[in-house]
This record gives C-alpha cells, structure tokens and sequence, in this order.
C-alpha cells in the first residue's frame, strides 16, 4: 500500500510539473537566483574551512581547549565542541556535515556523532539575524531569536545527554594519519562543491514544489509551508507576537528540506536520522517556549 501511495504521490508531482512547466521554470531560476546570491556565498566558504579544521587536526587541539565543558554539559569529547561551534556560526548544514566528517575521519565514536547530532546542527546568525530580523522590521529580533536557537539547542543536547553513558561518548578514536596541506585544500574544495550543488537542488525543488502547490490549492499558511521548507515559511509570517513565536519554532525544526539535505550529508558516516529528527522536533518546541516568554519584553 505505501509503495502504491509513493508511486501516485510521483505520478501527480510529474502531472504538476508537466502541466505547470512554464511557471516550474521561471521558479527554478528564482530559486536558483536565491541560491547564488544567499545560500553559496554563505556556505561555500565555511564548508571549504570546516574540511580543513578537521582533516589538518585542528579539531584535536580544540578538543583538547573544549572537553571539560563539553564533557560536563554534554558528556562528549572535545573534539565535539568543533561541530557545536560550526553549527552555530555557519547555519544548516554545516554543523551535520562536520559531525560526519569528524566520524569518518576516526576522531569521535559513532556513539558520539549520533549524540552530536542532537544538538549541532542549527541555523546560522547570518539568516536568522539578517533575514528573518529583517522581516520583522528590527535587527534586535533578529538577535532575539538567534539567542533563543542557541539557547534551545544547548537545552535539546543538555538533556539529551542525561540519558546516554557518559563513558560511551566521551572515548575519541585517536587518529595518527597526518593529512598533506595540498591533498587536505583539493578535497576540501572538491567537497564543499558536490555538498553546496546537493544543498542547492534540495532548496530549488522543493520551492518550486511548494509554490506551486500553494498557487493550486490555497496551501499559504506559514507553519505549514515551514514545517516543509523554513525560507517559505518564514516569508509568508506577519509581524506579531505570535508570528515571532512561529519563527522561532520553525527555525528550530528546520524543515524537511533541511533534513534531506543533513541526510545527503551523513550519507556513508553510519549516523540514524530518527533520532536527530526527534531533536529538532524537542528543539523547535523549547523554541516556541523560550519566545512565547520573552515575546512581551520585545514585541
């Protein structure tokens, strides 16, 4: 019966696509425009650096700095706090993308990638502050709500942790192979290249997809539209209090655009999406809390 549904729900999108062609494309290139200008500029430069803080070792003497904190808080090894920084300043993907290549590298167990996972991939300053601040009319909620996503990250993977065995996740897989600076660039870049063009396809189709569907069926509401893609979701938000609370939440699920693109990611790194899904969900929730209690002091 799923594959049935599958194989219907594939048959009407290609129905869409077809009947719809000329507005498809004139979508396409809108989204690819967006992408250009927006999401390559921001991401290809940190995915490039992110590759060589963990190929050359940079992560190791991180971790060495960062694992009181991160073993007391989040009971993980140093080499973690790498993936909690980048998470957090570079936006969605990148913190996924520096978890699995800090596994695949040897530097943390898989036990520790999953746990990492609950917590270090977060969108970045730039979009929250800048575009969504900007939506609102004031920078200051843009900061606002970039507060809040950090704060309710570091919640999700505080207690998350309180479950795990703190002597399961703290052992680091040592890894002596030192990588040449010209072979670690090359593949840094070839990398952030394949990752950036998959981050790029996933934005474009299902913007297309959206838009189109909300053109034909009236679909317009934003956490619905959100929960799917976030950029669509948040453009369509009023200014109100109860908007900034949807923001909030929506930021911190991220949207099923984001999950397939955290999903391409960790592809070959033996990291689950279940339980990272189920994060983002608790981390989109704290979200909603921790604005809907602070909405009076700022709106």
């Amino acid at each position: 019966m799923k594959q049935i549904f599958s194989a219907l729900a594939a048959l009407g999108l290609l129905l869409l696509l077809l009947f719809a062609a000329p507005q498809a494309a004139e979508l396409t290139r809108q989204a690819l425009r967006l992408c250009a200008s927006t999401v390559l500029p921001a991401l290809f430069p940190l995915m490039v650096a992110s590759s060589l803080v963990v190929s050359l070792g940079c992560a190791a003497t991180a971790g060495r700095l960062l694992s009181p904190v991160m073993g007391r808080l989040f009971r993980c090894s140093g080499s973690g706090g790498t993936a909690l920084l980048l998470g957090l300043l570079g936006g969605y993907p990148l913190g996924a993308r520096t978890v699995a290549a800090l596994r695949r590298s040897g530097r943390i167990e898989a036990g520790e990638a999953q746990h990492l996972l609950h917590f270090c991939n977060n969108a970045g300053p730039a979009f929250i502050i800048s575009m969504v601040g900007s939506h609102f009319g004031r920078a200051a909620t843009g900061q606002l709500l970039y507060l809040i996503h950090v704060t309710a990250a570091l919640i999700t993977g505080f207690l998350f942790s309180r479950k795990l065995s703190s002597a399961a996740l703290c052992s680091t897989v040592s890894s002596s192979e030192e990588t040449p600076f010209s072979t670690a660039l090359v593949d840094a870049i070839a990398g952030a290249g394949t990752t950036c063009l998959q981050i790029c396809s996933f934005i474009t189709f299902f913007q297309v997809v959206l838009q189109l569907l909300s053109q034909r069926t009236g679909l317009v509401h934003p956490l619905a539209l959100g929960f799917v893609e976030l950029t669509c979701g948040i453009v369509r938000l009023g200014t109100e209090r109860w908007d900034f609370v949807a923001a909030a939440a929506l930021l911190g699920w991220g949207g099923c655009s984001v999950h397939c693109q955290t999903a391409a990611v960790l592809r070959g790194s033996g990291v689950s999406m279940a339980p990272y899904l189920r994060a983002k969900l608790l981390h989109g929730l704290l979200s909603a809390a921790l604005a809907a209690a602070a909405a009076p002091l700022f709106l």
